[in-house]
């Protein structure tokens, strides 16, 4: 009996000092560094942005009169020299109404030579009167009449110059508008869109119609895009800057800013701007209404220190690095951190320049080329037991 309490005691301190070594093993965290290599290159900065090609000038071909298209002598596509016709509207209307405005002026004209001659007889009358009122042979209330007649003939010459001046503007107007049915470019040009066709009304009323659209240089054309309130302030008249088109993905155009547009354009509380930039196409590749995809240089930067913006950005756990005392950060400084052998990783500060499309530009002496800093970091537990058990042999 006493035999086997020894060994009960004995077993039962030994399963104890199993469950404390193992529970002696401790927890010890596991970090793995994501990194990116320092570069030293060139560094472009540029602003990105979509807009629409559109020729250099594009002129709108209206009718001012209504009618009935008679002929048209350009289609799309056509080549036109200023002044040269494009369409007639019916001029039957047009001709009759200056034909009568013509015979309204010979009547006005007839009305008033036949009142200068009543005006011419009126005076006459007049003059006789003043001499025989002169040795008391008529009346004053003769004379009176006599004057007053040469007078309301005097006024009725004015009424007829007057009226000969308004058959004359009626005139005038009339063949204007007989001239208007006529509609010629006002520009040398190619027609990129025709509206109208053969036997179509025309209707000018409030709003002139629009017959022809002709762009005058097509060698010649502009990118209209819409650069962000954020990054307006950077963009200057004389920057260079390319593009791409959908029909030529692999080719880039060369352009030039040459308008930065004030009127801002406001959609769903996003606030625009128009810049406009002037492109050459001499080969005619370019057509209207192309989506072009911008790219405008802002500036370029040669043999630049460059990180990608994630490593500015990363800033390590206490779980990482424990408790830490660093100095704050001065106006304009940012805080790298840099792997090295070990799986250690050290603060380094740095001041930050441009912005490119390939990273961001550092100045420091603490890095080089080829240095390696932190991006991301994930954490694991790892345990590392002092014994892998024990065993028990009886």
């Amino acid at each position: 009996m006493k035999r086997a309490i020894i060994v009960l005691v004995i077993i039962a301190a030994l399963v104890g000092i199993y469950f404390v070594y193992n529970g002696s093993s401790k927890e010890e965290p596991e970090v793995k560094y994501m990194t990116a290599p320092v570069q030293r290159g060139t560094l472009k900065a540029e602003i990105t942005s979509s807009g629409t090609l559109k020729p250099l000038v594009e002129v709108l071909v209206g009718s001012q009169v209504s009618g009935t298209i008679k002929t048209l002598y350009a289609d799309f596509e056509s080549e036109v020299k200023k002044d040269q016709l494009v369409a007639l509207i019916d001029p039957d209307t047009y001709a009759a109404k200056v034909e009568q405005a013509k015979a309204d002026l010979m009547s006005a004209q007839a009305n008033l030579v036949k009142s200068e001659v009543t005006l011419e007889d009126e005076l006459r009358t007049l003059a006789r009167k003043e001499t025989l009122i002169g040795k008391s042979s008529i009346s004053q209330q003769e004379y009176d009449a006599a004057k007053t007649k040469a007078d309301a003939a005097k006024a009725q010459v004015l009424v007829d110059k007057a009226k000969v001046s308004q058959a004359e503007a009626k005139l005038k107007e009339a063949e204007l508008q007989l001239r208007y049915t006529r509609i010629e470019a006002p520009v040398d040009g190619i027609v990129v869109a025709r509206n109208m066709d053969v036997g179509q009304t025309v209707t000018a009323s409030f709003q002139t119609p629009v017959l022809f659209k002709i762009a005058e240089d097509l060698t010649r054309m502009q990118v209209h895009t819409n650069v962000d309130e954020a990054d307006i302030g950077r963009v200057k008249t004389g920057q260079l800057a390319t593009f791409t088109v959908p029909a030529f993905p692999d080719t880039e155009f060369a352009a030039e800013v040459t308008q930065i547009r004030n009127d801002p354009k406001i959609e769903q509380n996003v606030v625009t701007y128009n810049v406009i930039l002037d492109v050459e196409n001499k080969d005619l590749r370019l057509r209207p209404g192309m989506t072009a995809n911008v790219r405008i240089r802002l500036t370029e930067v040669p043999e630049a220190l460059i990180v990608p913006d994630q490593a500015l950005r990363f800033i390590p756990s206490e779980s990482i690095v424990g408790p830490t005392n660093l100095p704050e950060l001065k106006p304009g400084e940012r805080r790298l951190w840099k792997l090295e052998n070990g799986n250690n990783i050290k603060p380094i500060l740095v001041k930050v320049g441009i912005v490119g499309i390939e990273g961001i530009q550092i100045f420091t002496n603490e890095l080089k080329a080829g240095d390696k800093v932190v991006v991301e970091a994930s954490v694991r537990k790892k345990t590392e037991s002092q014994s892998r058990g024990l065993r028990f042999r009886f």
